[in-house]
């Protein structure tokens, strides 16, 4: 998963804690889940996105859209 407009932490990967470096894009394993954190401090409307183009045009894509 990619997120535009921000770099974020990972806290949890299918439940485990996770200490890791910032970054923008994330391996999620097939049916896993991850946690992650970051600051709301560049305001708009952000993509989030699965790079692998077959499941982005299957609707693995969102937006994150935050206000100052």
């Amino acid at each position: 998963m990619h997120l535009h407009g921000a770099h974020f932490q990972v806290l949890a990967l299918n439940g485990k804690r996770y200490a890791g470096a910032f970054r923008d894009t994330l391996l999620v394993p097939a049916k896993g889940m991850a946690t992650i954190g970051f600051q709301t401090d560049n305001p708009g409307r952000w993509a989030f996105h699965c790079h692998n183009l077959y499941h982005m045009a299957q609707g693995m894509m969102t937006e994150v859209r935050y206000i100052a």
